[in-house]
């Protein structure tokens, strides 16, 4: 059995509906420059999940990993608290490995 492809419309569409559900979400996302970082301080769960987001491809490909795996775990609905120690712990992870590259 092979790994399911999907489009970015497939995951464009359970971002909506996960990041629906992010209290503050809809105001972070509506909101002007001046005005996020305050928000973002306010509704920290929902400044992680853009953040997440926003570094799906950044850095190599083990840090790939770590936000793309971070990603799927909104969309699957997991605990924002849950996916941010894990995210945490990985990054931590990462860089204990790398620390002397």
């Amino acid at each position: 059995m092979g790994t399911a492809t999907h489009t970015m419309a497939y995951y464009r569409e359970k971002e909506s509906i996960a990041y629906s559900a992010i209290p503050g979400m809809d105001m972070i996302l509506s909101s002007s420059p001046a005005e996020r970082e305050k928000l973002e301080e306010k509704y920290p769960d929902a400044a992680f999940a853009l953040m997440i987001s926003d570094n799906l491809f950044v850095g190599d490909w083990e840090q790939n990993e770590i936000h793309q795996n971070a990603y799927t775990a909104i969309l699957n609905g997991e605990s924002i608290t849950g996916v941010r120690f894990k995210y945490d712990y990985d990054l931590e992870s990462y860089l204990l490995k790398h620390m002397w590259d």
